[in-house]
C-alpha cells in the first residue's frame, strides 16, 4: 500500500492555513505531518464546543474529535502534543494531562469545608473531565491491556461515556459519594497516545471506547527513526523559524473561528454576547441544540458524496473473511460520523478563508465531504490492515508456518491453470495474489501486506514491453 503523503491533501492544498500550520508542526514532530493535520481539527473542535451540533436524523454530533494515536515509542508522539497544547493555550484553550484515574479525580469530589460560624459547608470540586479542555492521556497503552485492573476498567467507561455526544443524556457522569451525588457532563476533547502492544486485537475490537475514538495507526520502521535522525541533525545549528507561521499566528485562526462560529450561533438566535456569557451550559447547550439546522446548510452534491464515501469505506473491506469482515465492519459507522465531522470542520475553514458573514449561508458541500474522506480512508485502511494483521501476533510457530502454506496452495492452484503458459514454474504475479485473496477471504490491500512477509520464499522476474511480472517458489520453498 503506497502511503499518501501530506502534502498531496486536498484540504493541505486547498487551505493556506492548514498548510501554514503543518510547516510549523513538521519542524517540531518529523515526518508525522498525519497526526499533525488530525490535531488542527482537533483544536477546532474544541474551539467551538459548545457552539456547533450537528444534526443526524433524531440526534446530533458535536465538533470533538478523539484521537487514539498508536505508534512506536521515541517516535515524535510526545513532542507533537507539546506543539498542540502551545497552540491551544495561546487560542486559549484549556490543557490538562491525565495524571489520575481515581472516581474523584475524574469525576469530582464534594469537600466538607469549616465555615465562619464552627460548622461545615459542601464544596464541589470539578474533576479532570468536566468542563471544557484538551485533555493529553500519554499512558494509552493500559486501555489496549485485555484484562486491566480494576480500577483501569471504570476508567475507561469514565472515558467512554465522557466522548458521548455534549447535552446527551449519556454524556452526564454521575457518582454517589459520602457527601453527596456528583454529576459532570464532559466537553473534553481527547488527545491519547500509545506503543503498538502486541495481543490487541480482541480487545480493540470489543470495547466501546475504541468505537469513538479515531484510531491512528501508524507503522514505524527502522529507515524512518533514520530519516528522523538525519531531519533532526540537519538543522543543528540552523534557524529556520522564520520561514514558517509563528505560533501567535496560527492560534489566531482558532480563536477568530471561535468568534466567527458564536456571532452567527447568537445571531440566528437573536442572543447578545451578555446573555451567552451569563448562561450556565445547560442553557447554552438549548441554544446550540435549537439552532443547529440553521448553523450549516448542506449543497446539492453533500449526500452524493458521503455515500459515495460509505461505498468506498465498505468496498476496502470486500472480499474478506466473514468473521474478520463483521468485526472492522465495526468501526464503519465510527468512520463515517468522523466523514461527517472532517467536513463541517473543512466548512468552517472555508467560512474564515473566504471572510463568509455570520448572516450569509454557511455552506457544506460534496467539496469538503470529498477532501474529509480522503483522510479518513487512508486512516481506516492503514487501521484495517493493523487489526488484520494483528492475527499472527504472538502467533506459534505452526501458524507462522500456515501463513507460506497458503501462498504455496495459491501458487499451485495458478501452476495448475498456467494461464501464460511461461513455463519453468513461473506464473503471473497478479494471478497469485489474487488467487490467495480469494483462498484466503482477505482484501487486496491485505494480501499484498502478507506477501511481504514472505516475498523471500520467492523469485520474482519482468519481462516484455509492459514489464510483466512473473512468480515462483525458491528451490528450497518448495
Amino acid at each position: 500500500m503506497k502511503q499518501r503523503q501530506w502534502n498531496e491533501y486536498s484540504v493541505v492544498k486547498e487551505f493556506p492555513v492548514m498548510k501554514d500550520y503543518l510547516d510549523r508542526f513538521r519542524k517540531t514532530s518529523f515526518f508525522n505531518e498525519v497526526p499533525g493535520l488530525i490535531s488542527f481539527f482537533y483544536l477546532q473542535g474544541q474551539a467551538v464546543v459548545d457552539e456547533v451540533r450537528i444534526p443526524v436524523w433524531a440526534s446530533a454530533l458535536d465538533p470533538r474529535i478523539h484521537v487514539f494515536w498508536i505508534q512506536a515509542t521515541r517516535s515524535g508522539k510526545t513532542i507533537a502534543w507539546e506543539f498542540t497544547g502551545e497552540i491551544a493555550k495561546l487560542a486559549g484553550l484549556e490543557t490538562e494531562m491525565f495524571t489520575s484515574g481515581t472516581d474523584s479525580a475524574l469525576i469530582g469530589s464534594i469537600d466538607s469545608i469549616p465555615d465562619d460560624d464552627g460548622g461545615y459547608i459542601s464544596v464541589e470540586k470539578p474533576g479532570l473531565l468536566a468542563g471544557k479542555k484538551c485533555l493529553n492521556f500519554d499512558e494509552g497503552s493500559i486501555l489496549l491491556q485485555p484484562n486491566p485492573k480494576q480500577f483501569f476498567s471504570e476508567v475507561i467507561l469514565y472515558l467512554q461515556q465522557a466522548m458521548n455526544t455534549v447535552g446527551s443524556h449519556s454524556n452526564t457522569l454521575t457518582k454517589h459519594m459520602k457527601n453527596g451525588k456528583v454529576e459532570t457532563e464532559s466537553r473534553v476533547s481527547f488527545w491519547i497516545t500509545s506503543f503498538p502492544p502486541a495481543g490487541v486485537k480482541d480487545y480493540v475490537l470489543t470495547k466501546g471506547l475504541f468505537q469513538r475514538v479515531l484510531i491512528l495507526y501508524r507503522p514505524w520502521s527502522e529507515d524512518m527513526r533514520q530519516a528522523v535522525s538525519e531531519q533532526r541533525m540537519s538543522g543543528v545549528f540552523k534557524n529556520t523559524m522564520e520561514e514558517v507561521a509563528s505560533l501567535e499566528d496560527i492560534a489566531q485562526h482558532f480563536i477568530d473561528l471561535k468568534d466567527r462560529v458564536r456571532s452567527r450561533l447568537l445571531s440566528k438566535s437573536n442572543l447578545t454576547h451578555e446573555a451567552w456569557g451569563n448562561m450556565i451550559p445547560k442553557e447554552k447547550e438549548e441554544v446550540s441544540r435549537a439552532m443547529m439546522h440553521e448553523m450549516f446548510t448542506p449543497d446539492a452534491s453533500f449526500e452524493p458524496q458521503l455515500m459515495a464515501a460509505v461505498d468506498s469505506y465498505y468496498t476496502l473491506i470486500r472480499g474478506m473473511d466473514k468473521h474478520l469482515s463483521d468485526v472492522v465492519c465495526s468501526f464503519i459507522p465510527n468512520v463515517l460520523s468522523y466523514t461527517v465531522l472532517f467536513a463541517t470542520h473543512i466548512a468552517m475553514m472555508r467560512v474564515m478563508r473566504d471572510d463568509i458573514g455570520v448572516e450569509d449561508t454557511w455552506t457544506v458541500t460534496g467539496d469538503d465531504v470529498e477532501m474529509a474522506a480522503e483522510v479518513i480512508y487512508d486512516i481506516y485502511e492503514q487501521l484495517v490492515l493493523w487489526l488484520e494483521s494483528e492475527v499472527e501476533v504472538g502467533a506459534k510457530a505452526a501458524e507462522k508456518a500456515a501463513t507460506i502454506q497458503g501462498w504455496m496452495k495459491a501458487y499451485k492452484v495458478c501452476q495448475s491453470t498456467d494461464i501464460e503458459g511461461k513455463g519453468e514454474g513461473w506464473v503471473l504475479k497478479s494471478d497469485l495474489m489474487s488467487r490467495y485473496q480469494n483462498q484466503q477471504g482477505r482484501s487486496k490491500s491485505a494480501a499484498y501486506e502478507r506477501f511481504k512477509q514472505v516475498h523471500d520464499k520467492f523469485q520474482t522476474t519482468r519481462q516484455g514491453a509492459l514489464k510483466t511480472a512473473y512468480i515462483r517458489p525458491m528451490e528450497e520453498s518448495k
